[in-house]
Order: C-alpha cells, then sequence, then structure tokens
C-alpha cells in the first residue's frame, strides 16, 4: 500500500459510491403531471393544435386536437404559476398581433378547453417577429420575449404584478365587544394585467433562448445576427420583480476563442448547486458549456468540454433527471443521437457520450420529464413535418427505448413541449 497521503473528498448530496454488493436505495420521484405537445399544424390551416398523455406516465392520444380557429405563424410555449398549460403566439393574418392563451377548466370527463386568446398586440413599428419565447419569474408571473424580425431588437412585455392597496376596516378584538378601526394593506388585480412592450437595446439578436436562476430571476442567452460567427450574448434580471429595462444586467459576450462562436443555438439549464449551465455547438463541432461563477451572479467559468463525440454535431438541447442532474442530447449530422449524464455538478462528473439512436429526419430537439421522473427526447424531421419521441427506459437510467414512438406523421410545424400539471381527473 502506498504511503501517500490520502485526500478526503465531499460528494455531493444525493451523490454516493456503492459499498460492495449493495443496491442503492431508491428515492421515489412523483409528480402529477403529463407531457404535452403544443403544435402549429401547417395541414390544418395553420392552427395551434395539442396532442398529450392520456394520463401520468400514460400513453399518448391517436388524435391532434386544435385549439382555436385562427392561423398562427410562431409559438412559444410554457406554463402558468398554478401548471396551466400556456402559450403565446403571432398570427397569420396582416397585421400581426401576439396572442397568448392558457388552459381553462377542464370540462366533463376531464376534456381539454382553453380561454379565449388574450390579444398582446405587437410594439410599435414592428411589423412581425421571428421568434417569441416564454418563461416565469420569480413571482410566477408570465414573461414573453420577442425577438424583431426587421433589425433583431430583444422586445419584452410581462404580467402585472397585483398592486397594494390601504384599506381600513373595523374588527372587534377578542374578548372585547367595542370594534377598532385598523389599516391593512391588501393586494388586488392591477390595472392593467399586462404591461406595455419594452425594449431590451444593446444587442441585435438573430435567436435567444430563456431560463431562470435558481431564485427565478429570468437569464436570456443570444446569439448574434452573423450567421459565419454567431457571438453568445447574456442578460439577465437584477431584481425578483423586474418592471423596466434598467431592472437588467445589459447584455454581455460570453462566447471566445476557446469556445468558439455558437454552432447551434444555446441551451441552458439549473444544475444541482444552483448554477446556470449554457450549452452549445461550438468549437471542433463538439459540445461546449460554461457555468454560472457563483450560482445566481453575474461571472462565468471558463468555457469546458462535457467529453467529445468524435463526430461533428449539429444541436444540442438538455433536460433534467429524476435526481436533478442535468442530462445532455446532442444530434450529429449523420442522424446520429448521442446522450451525456451528469454524475456530479460540484466534481463536473460526467458519464461520457453515448450513441442512443439515429433520427428519424432533422428538425427541433425538444426534452423533458415524465411524472415518475423519466426523460422523454422529442425531434421533428421539418421537411415532412413527422413527430417523434424517446424515452429513458427508467429514472435516471442509462437505456433508452430501442425505438421511436410517432406522434405525428406529418403535418407539424414549430412545437414545443410542456409539463401539464392539470391532467385529466386531476382536481
Amino acid at each position: 500500500m502506498s504511503d501517500a497521503e490520502r485526500t478526503e473528498i465531499e460528494l455531493e448530496e444525493g451523490a454516493y459510491l456503492p459499498a460492495a454488493g449493495a443496491e442503492r436505495e431508491e428515492t421515489p420521484f412523483a409528480e402529477l403531471s403529463r407531457l404535452m405537445v403544443v403544435a402549429i399544424d401547417p395541414d390544418r390551416d395553420d392552427r395551434l393544435c395539442w396532442n398529450a398523455q392520456t394520463a401520468p406516465n400514460g400513453p399518448w392520444g391517436t388524435a391532434w386536437t386544435p385549439v382555436s380557429d385562427t392561423a398562427y405563424i410562431l409559438l412559444g410555449t410554457g406554463a402558468t404559476m398554478d401548471g396551466r398549460v400556456a402559450m403565446v403566439a403571432q398570427t397569420k393574418a396582416s397585421p400581426p398581433a401576439v396572442h397568448y392563451i392558457d388552459e381553462a377548466p377542464q370540462g366533463p370527463g376531464g376534456s381539454e378547453r382553453w380561454n379565449a386568446p388574450i390579444n398582446l398586440g405587437m410594439p410599435d413599428g414592428v411589423a412581425g417577429f421571428v421568434q417569441l419565447a416564454m418563461t416565469r419569474d420569480t413571482d410566477g408571473r408570465i414573461e414573453v420575449f420577442g425577438v424583431d424580425e426587421a433589425d433583431g431588437n430583444v422586445w419584452w412585455i410581462h404580467r402585472n404584478p397585483p398592486k397594494i392597496v390601504d384599506r381600513t376596516e373595523k374588527v372587534t378584538p377578542p374578548g372585547s365587544t367595542t370594534p377598532i378601526t385598523v389599516h391593512v394593506k391588501v393586494a388586488e388585480p392591477p390595472d392593467e394585467p399586462w404591461s406595455a412592450w419594452i425594449p431590451l437595446p444593446g444587442q441585435h439578436v438573430s435567436r435567444l433562448t430563456a431560463a431562470s436562476n435558481a431564485d427565478g430571476r429570468v437569464v436570456l442567452v443570444a446569439t448574434g445576427q452573423d450567421p459565419k460567427a454567431r457571438a453568445v450574448h447574456v442578460n439577465q434580471q437584477k431584481a425578483g420583480t423586474a418592471r423596466s429595462a434598467a431592472d437588467w444586467t445589459g447584455w454581455t459576450r460570453i462566447d471566445d476563442a476557446m469556445s468558439g462562436t455558437a454552432g447551434s443555438q444555446p441551451t441552458a439549464a439549473l444544475d444541482r448547486q444552483g448554477a446556470v449551465n449554457i450549452f452549445m455547438v461550438g468549437a471542433l463541432a463538439e459540445v461546449a458549456y460554461i457555468r454560472q461563477h457563483p450560482p445566481g451572479g453575474t461571472g462565468w467559468t471558463g468555457w469546458a468540454r462535457p467529453g467529445m463525440t468524435g463526430e461533428v454535431l449539429s444541436n444540442v438541447t438538455a433536460g433534467l433527471n429524476g435526481d436533478g442532474e442535468i442530462v445532455l442530447a446532442a444530434v450529429g449530422e449523420q442522424s446520429q443521437l448521442f446522450m451525456n449524464m451528469q454524475l456530479d455538478a460540484r466534481f463536473q462528473q460526467w458519464t461520457g457520450w453515448q450513441r442512443v439512436a439515429r433520427l428519424p429526419g432533422f428538425g427541433e430537439i425538444a426534452m423533458d420529464y415524465n411524472a415518475d421522473g423519466r426523460l422523454s427526447f422529442f425531434g421533428s424531421n421539418s421537411r415532412a413535418g413527422d413527430l417523434f419521441l424517446l424515452s429513458q427506459v427508467a429514472r435516471d437510467s442509462t437505456g433508452w427505448d430501442a425505438g421511436f414512438t410517432v406522434l405525428a406523421d406529418g403535418g407539424i410545424g414549430s412545437y414545443g413541449v410542456v409539463r401539464d400539471l392539470t391532467p385529466p381527473g386531476a382536481d
């Protein structure tokens, strides 16, 4: 045995080194939710349609159901604070407008219903957007971002917070028969449900990704407009309740010579240490990532790699497994699908890239988790309009289904994957 000094390290909470012959005690993952896809259907006059699991962890429906009769050309998806599916979409008719739509209470038998669209209009002087993104802030309020198709300016609109008003009330203290006057502050609905469209100046972008800090403050990751060398910029809210452009840090460029410029739209995920991680296909057509330091701050580590595939990659997306660790899915130029799972955020340990499938086509990709914590990967064939998914065989497994489940055989344009926290039969 060596006389070298022994070094003790502290594992991240939840990480473990199993004893010989010991099995890991499973911590159940449970969330009453089902996965849903909302999409623009070119075969149905560009109407919004949806399909979902029939129950948490259940099979998918066989039919796509329209949300409304309006034609749309852009879509962004998300969820309300109470777990209802929500979306924003830009109308196809001229002049265009952005509509906000969310789930209504279920109909008889748990049938899906949608509230009437709310017209959010368009910013003055903007003829249309090329992208819409949607997320929630610290208070759970919906925030919407649009990229101007003419010059790449980023515009922002948000739900207004409740207003706090003073009320005078008469109350009788316990043990007394004489009422007294008290002044209380109560929350009431705002005078205007939504803000005006607000510009976030300082950068012209082509695409953006919306993410969140651990405390809910929104982080935007945007790529520049030069198609030969897309710079990467970050802008995040300084305050929990942001109301104006002054409540943002401003755009900061984070790519460098080591990372290269963006070869794919960056994706972002929050690790178990509470730090935002940004991943993209960068130099050498491999995945590079950068991590917030300290968590929740405005500083960033240097760029690193979670291993290399040895192939030319075209796209990457990120999700969280049942233990809250980051899982990456990357697409190769020969339709290969690779997966890589983080083992420990503190020590930046990864399983390494594993080739798990060959994709039926190229298009938008996304990942989200099922009610039992299993991840599902979604991909589309943008030429044929197909949509397909591949799921983990068990929570936190490195095994994936041997074949894809086809959700749509044509007819799918832009789409978004959301978790519906009000599945059929839920109270």
